[in-house]
Parts: structure tokens; C-alpha cells; sequence
């Protein structure tokens, strides 16, 4: 840095260090009440406390994710803990964002440490003998953020550092930092989460109870426990009869939790997808502002398309490139979490030369994309159907990247008149699922467990209003499912 950029980098940790404690109630609070902790917050705060309590192994938290899904909530509200409930002086605690430093010069997280320490601290990291917090947002600025964090953690067992950034962080690191490092991605909330944070209203366990149903059939814990918040609900403060169909359409991001109208959420989520192809696409790897439009236009175009496989020839056409360019985009958007994908169920030799289906982060993320460049001419109840589909793929996308639960495999089910996702339990034979709005028959569902010999099958829509067992086929409502 030249003296200019270290005057101005003074200034910036000089301002963070004694304006932070000052901002954390407008920054944590909506019209006076205090924002809830989701549940990663949680987890977090024990890691901390284990390092108070003189664990030196664990302290290097890393939080990918996309933007709106409150990583910087959540740092905001680790200081907060910190200053208020663990009493941690504020000159032990730090919050920057790389973003902003970039403003400043070319963001490099290990020289801002060691000049933080050394003009705040008179200090290095070697030679520092109290507990110090790093609160690191946007760390994907800096492409050479987990070396600086490697760095750091050898350097000194007195510093605790978080990092969040996008969801290439969960990609792209060093390999000795790795091991140093514990990584939690933060998703979009499910159903249950977005009660958590807007109502403070707990469910309990329907989640685990859910994920245990879908693979072994049993439903009376799902049941008892969905009755309990159907009957909860209806008595929450506050809590209105479309509040589900607000989070269908522009839910599961807190960055847009208060927003009143679906213009003004839908416009939000879509400033983040634009600043997600626009600025963080260029930190995994640098591309042309060519590459950025035939971005846009894919993800246009996948929005818009009913689920489906679709080859490479129409994606490139639909984006006006060419299929190479498409295949090394879509491997981008996909590291960022934006959209992601599922095979067909086929022998391996075929699934190599089958075409993907594609998906989004989650179905709000896909309307918002419909909302700002205007739906197509398809019914509305067909509209809303891929919607729910989609829903539906990323409650089982989260689920398999989901380290609490057990590992398993997702495909779609290759050929004409098929259901909709198989899911797959090591060798096990794989469980078929059928979703849909309107009434569903079992006739499709039934194909599918006579052709993979599944012991049942699973359809969610809104054919039942609570989970129903018929034989060997469960029926679960979509709004019972989102709480997955």
C-alpha cells in the first residue's frame, strides 16, 4: 500500500472498530424488534464459546453462500454477541468487508490483518497475547483469502476468524487450509427457518422427522408434528393465511423478509442475481462482459423453460454463443449455487451422454428472474407447477448437502411419462417421487415403483392437507414439505 491507501485504510479500521457497537441496532432490528438467530448462528456461538473456553483447534469458521441469505446478518450478530453477552472488549473484535477495502486498494486480507495489528495492536500475529475476533465479509474478493486464513491460524492460536463470501468459497481453496477450517454453507431458508426468523416460531423437529420419512416411510412423527404447527399457526401473532404463498413466490432470503409488495421483493432478488453474475462471477475466474450478457441470457431462458433435460445446441442458441462457452458458464453459475443440476437415473455409460436438468437456488430466485423480464405465455397453474418443482429440488438439494444428515443421491427419472426425482440411499433401490399442483393420481407413482422395485413412492401436492398414507404411496402437502 502507498501512504495514501494507508491513510485511508486507517481511517476505514479506525472507523470500524469504534462505529460498529454503535450501528448493531439499526443494522439487527426491524421497526424495534430485534432480528431472530437462525439456527447456524447457533452452531457458531458454540464454536466460540469451545475456543473461549481454551479450544484452540477450531477457529477458523468459513460461511458460504449467495447473496440476501444473511451471512452478514450473522456477522453482525456474532460482534453483538461477543460484545454483549461474552463481554469481549470491542478493540478485540473486528468487522470488515473486502468489498470495501477493494474501494480503498486491491483487497488483501493477510496485509490488512498484519497492518490492523501492527497500527492498532503494536502487534504481530505471532506476538498477540489476547483473544482477537476477524470478522471477514465478502472474502471472495480476495482470491487469495484462504491462504491469508492458513496464514493466520498458524501464526497465532489467539485469533478466531470468520469468513463469509459467495458460494465459490465452499470451492475454491487451498488444500492445507482445508483442514484448518470448518465450512458451514448458509442456504435459503426453508419454510421453517423463515418461521424462526420472522415469528421467533420454533417446529421443532419436523425437519429431521421429514428427511427420516422420506426414506423409511414411517409418518406418525411427521403427522403428530405437522398437526401441532397447523393448529400453532393459526394462533401466531401476526402470522397471515398467505404468508406461505409469499415465501413460495419471494421467500427464503431475510434480505427481502419485510418487503410489503412482490414488485419491490422480486426487484431486490433480482439486483442480486445481476450483482452475482456481474461482480462475482469475475472473482472465480475473469470473463468478458460478453460472458456476463450470455449469462443473463441462460439464466433467462432456464427460468423460463418447463423441467426438463435440454441440450447444449438450444442452450447455446438460447444464449447466442456457442456450447463451449455455455458448458463453462454453467459450471460458473453453479459454483456460485445460483442454479444447480440433477442426472438421469442410467446406467453410468449413459449418463455420461444424457443431458442435465437444471434448477434454481430456489423458487423465489426463479420467479424473480420470470418478474424482471417478463413471463412467458404459459397458464398460470402451469407456471406455478414449475415453481413447486422447483421448490421441491432445492428442499432435496439442501438435504444431500445437509452434513447433518445422512449422504444420499438425487436423480431425475429418464423417459417419457416419468416421476419427477428419484432419491437413492447407497445401494438401496431408489424411492420415486411424482410432485404437482391439482389432483395427482397414483397411476404415475405406481409405474414407478413396480419399474425400480421401490417398497413405496412419495407425491407432494396439494391433492391432501395433511401427510396421507394409501398403500404404498405417502402424499405430502408442498407447504408440509417446505419445512424439510
Amino acid at each position: 500500500m502507498n501512504s495514501d491507501e494507508k491513510n485511508s485504510m486507517r481511517n476505514y479500521l479506525q472507523k470500524q472498530t469504534t462505529e460498529m457497537p454503535l450501528i448493531l441496532d439499526e443494522e439487527l432490528s426491524y421497526h424495534n424488534e430485534a432480528f431472530n438467530h437462525r439456527n447456524d448462528f447457533k452452531d457458531i456461538t458454540k464454536v466460540i464459546d469451545d475456543f473461549l473456553e481454551g479450544d484452540n483447534i477450531n477457529r477458523f469458521i468459513v460461511l458460504p453462500g449467495l447473496r440476501g441469505v444473511g451471512k452478514t446478518t450473522i456477522l453482525y450478530q456474532v460482534y453483538e454477541y461477543l460484545l454483549k453477552t461474552k463481554n469481549i472488549n470491542q478493540n478485540q473484535i473486528l468487522y470488515i468487508s473486502c468489498d470495501q477495502i477493494n474501494k480503498i486498494t486491491k483487497c488483501d486480507i493477510l496485509d490488512t490483518i498484519e497492518f490492523y495489528l501492527d497500527e492498532f495492536h503494536h502487534l504481530t500475529p505471532r506476538t498477540i497475547n489476547k483473544e482477537l475476533f476477524l470478522l471477514i465479509d465478502e472474502a471472495h474478493f480476495d482470491k487469495d483469502w484462504s491462504m491469508a486464513g492458513k496464514i493466520i491460524y498458524d501464526q497465532s492460536k489467539k485469533i478466531f476468524m470468520i469468513f463469509t463470501g459467495s458460494s465459490a468459497l465452499k470451492l475454491e481453496y487451498e488444500n492445507e487450509a482445508k483442514r484448518r477450517m470448518i465450512r458451514n454453507s448458509i442456504f435459503p431458508l426453508n419454510y421453517s427457518q423463515h418461521l424462526k426468523l420472522k415469528y421467533n416460531y420454533d417446529t421443532g423437529s419436523i425437519s429431521n422427522e421429514l428427511f427420516n420419512l422420506l426414506f423409511t416411510s414411517e409418518i406418525d412423527k411427521s403427522c403428530e408434528l405437522e398437526q401441532k404447527i397447523n393448529m400453532d399457526l393459526m394462533g401466531l401473532k401476526n402470522y397471515t393465511s398467505n404468508d406461505w404463498d409469499k415465501y413460495f413466490k419471494f421467500g427464503g432470503f431475510p434480505s427481502v423478509m419485510h418487503e410489503k409488495t412482490e414488485r419491490k421483493a422480486c426487484e431486490k432478488l433480482y439486483e442480486s442475481v445481476d450483482t452475482i453474475v456481474t461482480k462475482d462471477l469475475g472473482t472465480i475466474r475473469n470473463i468478458t462482459k460478453d460472458s456476463e450478457d450470455h449469462s443473463l441470457r441462460l439464466l433467462q431462458f432456464l427460468a423460463q423453460k418447463f423441467p426438463g433435460e435440454v441440450s447444449q445446441a438450444t442452450l447455446a442458441q438460447s444464449a447466442n454463443t456457442n456450447k463451449s462457452t455455455v458448458n463453462s458458464l454453467l459450471r460458473l453459475l453453479e459454483k456460485t449455487q445460483l442454479i444447480f443440476h440433477y442426472e438421469p437415473y442410467v446406467s453410468p455409460g449413459g449418463r455420461v451422454k444424457k443431458s442435465w436438468n437444471y434448477y434454481f437456488a430456489n423458487s423465489s430466485i426463479r420467479h424473480a428472474i420470470n418478474f424482471h423480464f417478463g413471463f412467458s405465455s404459459m397458464k398460470k397453474e402451469d407456471y406455478e407447477g414449475i415453481l413447486v418443482e422447483n421448490l421441491v429440488a432445492s428442499a432435496l438439494f439442501n438435504a444431500m448437502n445437509n452434513e447433518n444428515y445422512f449422504k444420499f443421491d438425487v436423480f431425475f427419472d429418464y423417459g417419457k411419462n416419468t416421476v419427477d426425482f428419484l432419491i437413492k440411499k447407497g445401494f438401496e433401490n431408489p424411492i420415486p417421487i411424482e410432485v404437482g399442483l391439482g389432483e395427482k393420481t397414483k397411476r404415475q407413482i405406481t409405474k414407478a415403483i413396480n419399474k425400480y422395485g421401490s417398497d413405496y413412492g412419495i407425491i407432494i401436492s396439494n391433492t391432501t392437507e395433511v401427510i396421507t398414507k394409501d398403500d404404498n404411496v405417502i402424499y405430502i402437502p408442498i407447504k408440509t414439505f417446505s419445512l424439510l
